[in-house]
C-alpha cells in the first residue's frame, strides 16, 4: 500500500517513471525533479491549504514553469487552496486569484490580481509596479525606490513605510497614526491615510518621477 501510494504521489506531481524513481535517492534526482517531489510530500496528507513560499526561486524559467503546471494540477486534483509567497510580481500576474502586499510585516493592500495591477492603491504597490522593467520604455536603468526597507523589530511609527513614501510628504498623520486597511472599493483594500489621492498621484506621473530620480537607492 506504501509502495502504491509512494507511486500515485509521484505520478501526480508528474515525474516520469515513478515505479523506478520511488527507489531513488534525492541525489539521484534533477532540481525539478526534487521540486516536485517535495510537492508531493506537501500533498501526501491531502491537506485543504497549501502554502508554497517561493516554490520557483532559484529555478530556470523552464523548470519554473513545469513547477507551476504542477501546482496548478495538485490544486485542480486536490481541491485545495494555495498561499504563493513570492518577490516575483511576473508570477503572480499569471498565477494569483487574490493578491496581498506586504511591507514591513504588515498588509498594506489587498485586492484581486487583475484590480491590483491595473489600479494600485497604496504607494508601495505603486513603486514595484513603477521599478518593473517595461517593453514601451526605455530606461538606462531600472527604477527603485528610494530608502532602504527597516530592520526587523526597528519598524517606525504610523505607516511602517511612511519614510519612503512619497504620497506622505511627511504629513504628521503618517508618522503617528497607524493606518488601518478599509475596502475602498469592491473588495479592494489598502492600508494608506490618503488612498483616495493616488489615482491623482499617479496621473499627475509625480509617483514614477519621485521613484526615477533617487539615484538607485
Amino acid at each position: 500500500d506504501l509502495r502504491d501510494r509512494v507511486i500515485d504521489l509521484l505520478s501526480l506531481v508528474e515525474i516520469p517513471d515513478p515505479g523506478r524513481r520511488y527507489r531513488q535517492f534525492p541525489h539521484e534526482f534533477s532540481g525539478g525533479m526534487r521540486q516536485r517531489a517535495m510537492i508531493a510530500m506537501a500533498v501526501a496528507n491531502d491537506p485543504t491549504l497549501l502554502i508554497a513560499d517561493e516554490p520557483t526561486t532559484a529555478l530556470d524559467v523552464t523548470i519554473q514553469a513545469q513547477v507551476l503546471e504542477v501546482l496548478a494540477a495538485v490544486r485542480e486534483r486536490t481541491g485545495a487552496s494555495m498561499v504563493l509567497v513570492t518577490h516575483d510580481l511576473g508570477l503572480v500576474a499569471e498565477t494569483a486569484d487574490r493578491v496581498g502586499v506586504m511591507y514591513g510585516g504588515r498588509m498594506m493592500e489587498c485586492a484581486d490580481v487583475d484590480a491590483l495591477f491595473e489600479q494600485p492603491s497604496h504607494p508601495y504597490t505603486v513603486g514595484l509596479l513603477n521599478s518593473l522593467p517595461r517593453r514601451d520604455s526605455e530606461h538606462a536603468e531600472l527604477n527603485s525606490i528610494a530608502g532602504q526597507p527597516p530592520a526587523v523589530g526597528a519598524y517606525p511609527t504610523g505607516c511602517v513605510f511612511h519614510p519612503r513614501c512619497g504620497l506622505s510628504n511627511r504629513r504628521a498623520i503618517c508618522a503617528d497614526q497607524e493606518p488601518d486597511r478599509r475596502v475602498f472599493s469592491g473588495s479592494h483594500e489598502s492600508a494608506c491615510h490618503f488612498v483616495a489621492d493616488v489615482p491623482a498621484w499617479i496621473e499627475d506621473g509625480v509617483a514614477e518621477s519621485e521613484i526615477e530620480s533617487n539615484d538607485g537607492g
